[in-house]
């Protein structure tokens, strides 16, 4: 539907990320999802009707984990995919780059399925997507897939197609401001790499940065899209207050996502891939393997 709202994290899962995941998410992301899903308070009810979540997983290249990205499915409940974010494994690397790219590119694959051929105008600031990483990109460009836009006025409709091109972290962010998604950037490091990658995705290059509130850990690179509103919102200082008052009360609706209760994640064999989201605690549906293994 054309006025449906989606948000997409990804997220790094290897071993550098885990120091910081709780602050991340207690600081950061919780408050940007309630603001975005419109509940901002813990407690409040947590489906809403035309918003959806969605998490990806990006590990590193070799041999320290067997898949190389997944994802989950998409929910409606707000509770539901916190738990997904508590229940992130995070394992191995930690000492290498990781793979952005291939992150980026599955949550951008994910996009252009769910929406198919719409009019621009109409999904235009209603998609996006948070990279959080503690890492550097991988280097070298990797064989990723990337849609394919036909048709870029904004009065017409746009035609999806993929295709499979060696990219690299940056050239993928790139097509996010193509495909209307906007891309903001969270790392615990000032790594200028990360910045270069939210660059790339802006829609606006030469556009100021949205001033964040980072009080609390000035160290993070905290990096929101000017066309994230919810996000740049809830993360002023009296941005949550504001964008609360113009909110309108969305009704309960029922979340279609499976079972996050399930064995912990190690219990998968390496190697396996799965269309069982019960394996997962946060509902995985996908994983890709790392073809350099």
């Amino acid at each position: 539907m054309a006025d449906e709202r989606k948000l997409i994290i990804a997220v790094e899962g290897t071993a550098a990320m885990g120091p910081f995941w709780d602050t991340i998410v207690a600081d950061y992301l919780e408050t940007i999802i309630r603001s975005f899903c419109g509940n901002e308070l813990a407690g409040q009810k947590g489906s809403t009707s035309n918003v959806e979540l969605s998490l990806v997983t990006f590990n590193t290249h070799g041999s320290y984990c067997a898949c190389l990205v997944q994802r989950s499915g998409w929910t409606k409940d707000v509770d539901i995919f916190l738990q997904w974010l508590s229940t992130i494994p995070f394992a191995g690397g930690g000492f290498n780059d990781a793979a952005i790219a291939e992150g980026l590119s599955e949550a951008l694959m994910m996009f252009s399925v769910a929406n198919g051929s719409q009019n621009q105008q109409n999904i235009d600031g209603q998609r996006h997507c948070i990279v959080v990483a503690a890492s550097n990109p991988h280097p070298l460009p990797t064989p990723v897939y990337r849609p394919q836009m036909q048709n870029m006025e904004q009065s017409e409709n746009i035609e999806i197609q993929t295709e499979s091109r060696l990219s690299d972290a940056e050239t993928v962010a790139k097509s996010f401001a193509q495909c209307s998604i906007s891309l903001s950037v969270i790392c615990p490091k000032q790594l200028a790499k990360l910045r270069a990658i939210y660059n790339a995705g802006k829609r606006n290059p030469r556009a100021a940065d949205p001033p964040v509130d980072n009080g609390k850990n000035p160290q993070f690179l905290i990096l929101i899209s000017e066309n994230f509103m919810e996000a740049r919102a809830a993360l002023s200082r009296s941005g949550v207050t504001n964008l609360a008052s113009n909110q309108n009360p969305v009704k309960m609706d029922m979340a279609p996502v499976t079972s996050v209760t399930g064995p912990s994640p190690t219990s998968i064999p390496s190697g396996c891939l799965s269309d069982d989201s019960s394996y997962l605690s946060y509902s995985f549906l996908h994983m890709h393997l790392d073809p350099s293994m």
